[in-house]
């Protein structure tokens, strides 16, 4: 496959990932162009991503204060000048196999088609990358230009408005390499519960009993053994139970939003 051919702008938001982010550039390296967003980085990440740079890589470097998660990634995506644009995180890497995917996608070229989802493989601190029969996370990535753009107001995760169908590329990997510690991980649940909370309560979603005594249940049950994390022995069993104790933070924390006012303490 040769470097730097494929069609693709890979956009990549960063702050402070100087552990990571080298392995990032390395497995884009079959796209045209790769913009690079930071938003104030001081632990070596510029200095790693100007190295890339001297050596070839098709780089456009961009300091930009932080606009929030979804107009950050439209921030880098407004950079892009490729046909496709591959978003990436600064820990996540494409492994080979769906690097040529993407190439293949690509030449394939069907006009009906205007974002593509991959499958994101988390890594599990004491086992590695989850075991290859798990059903891993479908994520919109692959996009066409012109046809695509993130919803500015989305808070967690990045929702597309999409111009055309969605497809599904089925091979290969987007390694996420993030190792995550415990409080790192209950730290970020929590952040993502509040978040999640207030885009519902502003959807109109009312808190529910029934959602907060078998949600919880339900997400260890779908993560654990519809998804077939149970493969992963006891690092599986925890991501299992993480995600039940975010699902249960969101649930928690709309029931107690929707006690605000009308209870006061005696």
């Amino acid at each position: 496959m040769a470097r730097f051919a494929s069609p693709v702008t890979a956009a990549i938001v960063c702050k402070n990932e100087a552990e990571l982010i080298g392995e990032c550039l390395d497995s884009v390296d079959f796209c045209a162009e790769i913009v690079v967003v930071d938003s104030g980085s001081t632990d070596g990440t510029i200095e790693i991503v100007e190295r890339y740079r001297a050596e070839g890589f098709p780089i456009k470097l961009i300091r930009q204060d932080w606009l929030g998660y979804a107009r950050q990634k439209q921030f880098a995506l407004d950079h892009a000048t490729q046909p496709w644009r591959l978003v990436i995180d600064a820990d996540e890497q494409v492994d080979g196999e769906l690097k040529a995917a993407i190439v293949a996608t690509i030449e394939a070229d069907d006009p009906k088609f205007s974002a593509w989802y991959i499958r994101r493989c988390d890594w599990l601190t004491g086992y590695g990358h989850a075991h290859r029969w798990v059903l891993h996370n479908r994520i919109l990535r692959l996009l066409r230009a012109g046809k695509t753009r993130i919803d500015p107001d989305s808070t967690m995760h990045e929702a597309y408005f999409v111009d055309g169908a969605r497809g599904m590329i089925k091979r290969g990997l987007l390694l996420h390499m993030r190792d995550l510690t415990i409080e790192d991980d209950v730290a970020r649940a929590n952040r993502y519960s509040t978040d999640k909370s207030a885009v519902q309560r502003a959807q109109g979603r009312k808190a529910s009993a029934f959602r907060l005594f078998l949600s919880p249940p339900f997400t260890f049950f779908k993560f654990y053994l519809l998804k077939r994390y149970f493969l992963c022995g006891q690092p599986g069993f925890i991501y299992a139970m993480m995600m039940m104790f975010y699902s249960f933070l969101t649930e928690a924390k709309s029931y107690r939003a929707s006690l605000v006012g009308s209870q006061k303490p005696s």
